[in-house]
């Protein structure tokens, strides 16, 4: 089924111990070896986060306020409604400003995959994508001339071969492209 309630993401632990995440989809769902994963992630607490070798990092705060990432010496400023952008295998530490946060998170493996993740606001018609997570307490979408009402954190899947237009509510839109890995053969 393409809409997925936040109850029905994958529950994992953090690679380091130090939190949950909620996985919405991934290249091998609930299993490491992927080659793009989009999960969702408590912050409860100022921490370091997992180290994820040769991984692009998009971030996007869902609910809460500012969070001050500390990227191997350089600081990213994480807002809400802003995608922030990071290697995943830089050691990073968190400090939160306001308190607890909920982010998003689209990683994906340099050279294997990639993607974009946008923050959509304003109603209309929607750029084709792979996966929608409502941001906003509540998000109304029309799929292919159906309504689909969606809550905090549920997401749409499957939605790249579908006409999609947002009616109210805000919305993560995420892209992935697959890269074609060739093998090569030597010749001895």
């Amino acid at each position: 089924m393409p809409l997925q309630r936040f109850a029905e993401h994958f529950q994992a632990p953090w690679p380091n111990g130090r939190g949950i995440s909620y996985e919405i989809a991934s290249q091998t769902p609930g299993v490491t070896g992927w080659t793009w994963r989009v999960a969702i992630a408590p912050v409860i607490e100022d921490c370091d986060f997992s180290h994820f070798e040769n991984v692009h990092r998009q971030l996007l705060i869902i609910s809460g306020g500012e969070m001050i990432l500390n990227v191997g010496g350089e600081t990213v400023v994480c807002k809400p409604g802003e995608v922030a952008v990071f290697a995943g295998d830089i050691p990073t530490t968190a400090k939160l400003i306001d308190g607890p946060i909920v982010d998003l998170n689209l990683m994906t493996v340099r050279g294997k995959s990639s993607g974009v993740m946008t923050h959509i606001t304003t109603p209309g018609l929607l750029a084709p994508c792979e996966i929608l997570v409502a941001v906003s307490q509540t998000a109304a979408v029309i799929v292919d001339g159906k309504s689909v009402q969606m809550q905090h954190q549920d997401a749409y899947l499957d939605a790249s071969n579908c006409q999609i237009q947002l009616t109210h509510g805000t919305l993560a839109h995420i892209t992935l492209t697959k890269s074609q890995v060739i093998a090569q053969k030597v010749i001895e």
